[in-house]
């Protein structure tokens, strides 16, 4: 008997569980309370949306993949999202989702990969 339609149909079925597992999702919303923690340069802010008190990264250090650089230029436009009262958008792909429980407070975000960005 052949077993190749079988093998075809695990395989389908394992890459549609497996992209299911990681599924992409974004997470919008008001920024409010941007902050920089004095004792490690650590870029946290009190709301994005649902996302409460999250570290996004390091003004001194890399942490999260993100250079220093490139978190000081993520604090100024969440500054910016602030001020203008402008929401922004980060992508993550880590299969959670926007709740406080996927992403807990004072702590890094997982999964993060793009973002943010300023919505019109």
């Amino acid at each position: 008997m052949n077993n190749t339609p079988k093998a075809i149909a695990v395989l389908i079925c394992t890459v549609a569980l497996s992209t299911q597992a990681v599924a992409n999702y974004t997470c919008t919303g008001k920024v409010s309370g941007v902050s920089i923690s004095p004792k490690n340069g650590q870029l946290l802010v009190e709301r994005i949306g649902t996302l409460k008190w999250v570290v996004l990264c390091s003004v001194e250090t890399e942490i999260n993949k993100v250079s220093a650089n490139t978190c000081s230029a993520i604090y100024s436009l969440l500054i910016t999202a602030q001020v203008s009262g402008k929401q922004a958008t980060l992508w993550f792909n880590d299969g959670r989702d926007c709740s406080k429980t996927s992403h807990k407070p004072w702590q890094k975000l997982t999964g993060w990969y793009f973002g943010p960005r300023l919505q019109d």
